[in-house]
């Protein structure tokens, strides 16, 4: 008797589903989301070197200027010629330490257009050399300033730009023989006309002027650094 066989079965039909995968829609939203924190990372990372570069400029230590600044101030109170009329001696903290600044406001420091000090401008700055030895480690920064008087040379002649560099090297110079120590030296610069104290009447006298600031020695060694990145 002959076995049958038994034939498969084929249904005919649709055939079976398969499962979809779905692309992975929301994973743009996890980079972006890593994307922004990094971003918001870096961000206040720069903006606390920046808030503690701003911080330390008016941060320095005043332990040793502040004794300074009040022998400078007694000198100024128990000279009576100076406490006769308009003081030209402003001292005052600026962003960089202590600053003196001698003005025209009385007598002249210069004679007109030249570069030699009077007995008067001598007399003052021999004030805050015997002064700033109480502060050794600290430098010194000198500035001049012109008015915005023209010379007749034009802009390529000699102009304010040189005669308030020339300015302040002279009163480097009587801070030296003074005895100031060449190496307290720091900076010697020359602005002429271009930061008046008076913008609005800049070829009024007291826009001439010399400026000295006692340098704490961060500030020094903060602007040495960033002139080395500059070259």
């Amino acid at each position: 008797m002959a076995t049958s066989k038994t034939e498969p079965v084929v249904r005919r039909g649709r055939p079976p589903k398969r499962e979809k995968r779905h692309a992975a829609h929301g994973n743009w939203k996890l980079v972006y989301a890593d994307f922004v924190t990094v971003l918001m990372a870096f961000f206040i990372v720069v903006w606390i070197l920046l808030f503690d570069l701003v911080s330390e400029r008016e941060r320095f230590d005043k332990t040793c200027l502040d004794p300074l600044n009040a022998a400078l101030q007694k000198q100024i109170s128990e000279d009576q010629v100076l406490q006769s009329g308009n003081n030209p001696l402003q001292i005052e903290y600026s962003q960089e330490g202590l600053k003196v600044t001698l003005l025209d406001t009385r007598e002249p420091m210069f004679q007109k257009g030249g570069t030699t000090l009077s007995e008067f401008a001598k007399k003052q700055f021999q004030k805050i050399a015997s002064v700033v030895d109480m502060c050794p480690t600290h430098k010194l920064k000198i500035e001049g300033y012109t008015d915005s008087t023209p010379y007749s040379g034009g802009a390529m002649g000699y102009g304010n730009w040189e005669l308030s560099g020339e300015r302040a090297n002279a009163a480097r110079r009587e801070l030296v023989a003074q005895k100031v120590s060449i190496d307290r030296i720091a900076q010697v610069i020359g602005y002429g006309d271009s930061v008046p104290t008076l913008p609005d009447d800049p070829t009024n006298a007291i826009n001439r002027r010399i400026s000295i600031t006692i340098l704490p020695p961060l500030k020094v060694k903060r602007d040495l650094m960033m002139n080395d990145v500059e070259k």
